[in-house]
């Protein structure tokens, strides 16, 4: 069985530094693919299996680190066949929808012994409220669909502006849950708890409810 995490974020949110604080931190020793998908965007020339739009770019700590481009279901599979990783991380262009890439998973669970794991959206704490004004849907559906919500830069704010913050996510996503804690006093086993702590029935039903609309 393969755990399948996905780590959304807006750029600069600090999804880069959350990966690795987790592969540091509680991923050792596990054999993980950490993909990147760019939704289509065009990749890098030249690599290993790039051909099939698989692109590896980098083989560190035992992390195999690739990019996806075009039929990202297809390419997934294929990833899944050649490695057998015990965990993919899957980190999506900022400003790709979460509910796309989810769906995407979804569907290669009924094929594959994979498992969605967690719906992670990191949060940059000072800037969330100007971001939902300014990117509105792209940026709401990242916190929409996640199953835990983690505010980088949480440090840096005040107490009004944490409370603003948690409320604006809990106004979007009240069954989320919600890291306020700065990352240098939190450690990634217990971040780990809480996103394997929220029932997989919300994310099915996070994936229905998608289904759903997009059939309207």
């Amino acid at each position: 069985m393969t755990k399948i995490d996905i780590i959304s974020g807006f750029l600069g949110a600090g999804k880069t530094t959350f990966i690795k604080k987790m592969i540091e931190e509680v991923f050792k020793g596990e054999k993980i693919v950490l993909i990147e998908n760019e939704f289509g965007e065009v990749g890098i020339d030249g690599g290993f299996l790039k051909d099939a739009g698989i692109e590896i770019t980098e083989m560190n700590s035992g992390c195999i680190c690739c990019s996806l481009v075009g039929d990202f279901g297809k390419n997934l599979h294929e990833v899944i066949e050649k490695f057998h990783p015990d965990r993919i991380l899957i980190e999506p262009s900022g400003v790709g929808k979460l509910s796309d890439v989810m769906k995407s998973v979804i569907d290669v669970e009924k094929d594959e012994d994979v498992k969605l794991n967690g719906l992670i959206t990191v949060v940059n704490a000072l800037k969330a409220s100007k971001q939902m004004k300014a990117f509105g849907e792209f940026f709401n559906n990242q916190i929409e669909y996640a199953t835990t919500v983690v505010l980088s830069r949480s440090q840096k704010a005040t107490p009004e502006q944490l409370e603003l913050c948690v409320k604006q996510i809990q106004a979007l996503n009240p069954k989320a849950a919600v890291i306020t804690t700065p990352w240098d006093e939190i450690k990634g086993e217990q971040i780990l708890k809480v996103v394997e702590g929220r029932d997989s029935l919300e994310v099915k039903l996070l994936a229905e409810q998608h289904a759903k609309e997009e059939a309207l």
